[in-house]
């Protein structure tokens, strides 16, 4: 018999799937395609939420926007606790991944501008001893919508300059300072 990792019932699943196709549809909505009530639907989808196991994200569907550049980064490193310490104070890091393989992190960085990525890639990472190997891979097709939150606060997506320019970031060199 196969377990329920997430403790979900049928009608937890039915939920999940309407509001993976439309996360605007209302609770009324769901409620008359499941044939319950609208209080009943907002209790579920409030525990849903509670338990982490669906959240709301807003971000730019980068497969219909293609002003930016998504790149896929994957490195062979002795610290990938540090590489993924390294990524969360990047906003141009959208996400990192600690995976098992050769390749023990993989992260996606998103920007206008291409030199500008690899100007990143080098400040953030190929000077630093304990990576072995990166392999940068321009994504060129997304099959599917792909939405992923950007930080505007980053650019004015006009003509950029290929230096990060971030402040805030403690692993960026600025005025000749490493912070």
């Amino acid at each position: 018999m196969k377990k329920n990792i997430f403790n979900l019932d049928k009608t937890d699943k039915e939920i999940i799937e309407i509001l993976q196709n439309d996360s605007q549809i209302t609770h009324s909505k769901i409620a008359d395609q499941l044939g319950l009530s609208q209080p009943t639907i907002g209790v579920r989808i409030k525990k849903l939420e509670e338990a982490k196991i669906i959240s709301h994200q807003i971000g730019v569907n980068l497969k219909e926007n293609r002003a930016l550049h998504l790149v896929k980064v994957e490195m062979i490193n002795s610290k990938p606790e540090e590489a993924m310490e390294m990524a969360k104070y990047c906003p141009y890091v959208i996400n990192a991944l600690k995976q098992s393989g050769v390749y023990n992190i993989s992260m996606y960085l998103a920007c206008t501008n291409l030199k500008r990525i690899d100007y990143i890639i080098d400040l953030h990472f190929r000077n630093r001893e304990w990576i072995k190997k990166i392999r940068m891979d321009i994504i060129t097709d997304i099959a599917r919508d792909f939405i992923l939150p950007i930080d505007f606060k980053i650019e004015d997506f006009s003509d950029v300059e290929e230096e990060c320019d971030i402040e805030t970031c403690p692993y960026c060199i600025h005025d000749g300072d490493f912070h």
